[in-house]
């Protein structure tokens, strides 16, 4: 026992971030074998193999070209020698881990009944005046909520999975391995624990799931607005593999906590620390994405709000556990 204990504490924190993700990967596949090697398998997750090799890839070349203009083959070439086999190991580490993730999302939602929506949805009206859904609406011009589409969805994962093959090549091995020690632990223990802790399904799933018509108003917006389709679209087709048992990529209900938010919080908060203006930036991302899930009826406001408390939390808790090793 001592010495699998003194073998703990030599661990480097790369070194426990892969092992904590390969229990979590092992989880999922002796619990849910069927389900863990059908998504594993599937369309979606192997195009990831193709995806992020590639963002790494044009990530690199656009590094080369503005960090060393004048030698950017041999920027690739020290980079690919320093951080190569790191990132590679980082990126595949992601894409398993994508579909215990995906595989743990799918059993819950049967598992698991939604049982905490009316107090989530109460709460939500209670501290807000109101549902927060219907003055996130007001706010936005219907002109523009195609494009509010487009930001909250396809540039929320290109964001995702830019800033870590960014980190994966990232030569501070202090920041870098916070981030993706942060990443890990926030991702697992918001998508299980918390998960399991608020089960729910969110304002669009609401009156489907447990019947009347508490956000027939929200569903009737979304039926009018030019990025309604897009929204009703992915909701049935959620609500359908959910109804029917399939497993794809993505499947699964839950509202509680957004991952949307955390990641996005996460990102902002590390590039925060590297750089002030791409901070801020990656901070109005993040706001972006705290509204648009509610405006778009994904989540209860109080979704985000609790998932950047966590993130919060397990940043603080990497930060200074670096500073007293």
């Amino acid at each position: 026992m001592d010495l699998v204990l003194n073998r703990a504490k030599s661990l480097t924190v790369s070194q426990a971030t892969l092992l904590f993700c390969t229990a979590y990967v092992l989880a999922a596949l002796l619990l849910f074998p069927e389900t863990f090697l059908a998504l594993f398998g599937a369309y979606p997750i192997l195009r990831l193999f193709v995806v992020a090799p590639l963002f790494a890839i044009l990530g690199l070349v656009g590094a080369a070209i503005t960090q060393s203009p004048k030698a950017p083959l041999t920027y690739l070439r020290i980079k690919l020698k320093e951080r190569g086999m790191g990132a590679l190991i980082i990126l595949m580490a992601f894409i398993v881990s994508t579909a215990a993730f995906t595989t743990l999302k799918h059993e819950y939602s049967k598992l698991v009944p939604f049982f905490a929506d009316a107090t989530l949805a109460n709460l939500d009206h209670a501290i807000h005046f109101g549902d927060p859904w219907t003055w996130a609406r007001a706010l936005v011009p219907e002109a523009i909520d195609k494009l509010f589409f487009y930001f909250y969805s396809a540039l929320w994962f290109l964001q995702v999975v830019g800033t870590i093959v960014f980190a994966a090549f990232l030569s501070d091995r202090v920041a870098r391995e916070r981030y993706f020690a942060s990443f890990a632990v926030s991702a697992i223990l918001l998508s299980s624990v918390v998960r399991v802790l608020g089960s729910s399904g969110g304002p669009v799933f609401y009156d489907r799931l447990h019947g009347g018509n508490r956000f027939a108003d929200l569903m009737a917006a979304l039926q009018t607005s030019p990025a309604g389709a897009d929204v009703l679209t992915l909701t049935n087709y959620l609500y359908d593999s959910y109804a029917s048992n399939t497993m794809v990529l993505g499947t699964g209900i839950s509202a509680m906590p957004s991952l949307h938010v955390a990641l996005a919080t996460l990102n902002a908060i590390f590039m925060a620390s590297l750089n002030r203006r791409a901070g801020y930036v990656a901070w109005a991302y993040a706001l972006f994405i705290l509204f648009g899930s509610v405006y778009f009826g994904w989540h209860y406001a109080l979704d985000g709000y609790i998932s950047i408390a966590v993130v919060f939390c397990v940043w603080r808790f990497f930060s200074r556990r670096k500073r007293t090793v």
